[in-house]
């Protein structure tokens, strides 16, 4: 299976990249990498088990990061999955919610 990442996904990672930078220590970093990295193995093994972000939706998310960062991902009608945005988690929830709907 295919993984897009939108461009707000993009953004949104590179936020908390640079905001992780400054709180963080590199190897805690590198363990939200591999833990992108094991995301995605998911992913092409198909294996989407990750819980739904509202019961109404089709947004699912994974927690990564020591439960810090989530990802939230959905699967497209040609079958493959985008993720939409990566969101940490101490973060204003309803600034998620806004974001959300505007995707």
């Amino acid at each position: 299976m295919k993984i897009i990442y939108s461009e707000t996904a993009l953004k949104t990672l590179s936020e908390i990249i640079d905001f992780l930078e400054h709180k963080w220590t590199s190897k805690e970093i590198d363990n939200l990498k591999n833990d992108i990295f094991k995301f995605e193995q998911t992913i092409y093994e198909n294996i989407i088990t990750h819980q739904y972000y509202l019961k109404e939706s089709e947004i699912r998310f994974m927690l990564i990061a020591k439960k810090q960062v989530k990802i939230f991902y959905k699967k497209t009608i040609d079958n493959k999955v985008q993720v939409i945005a990566f969101w940490y988690s101490k973060g204003s929830t309803p600034n998620l919610r806004k974001l959300l709907k505007s995707l």
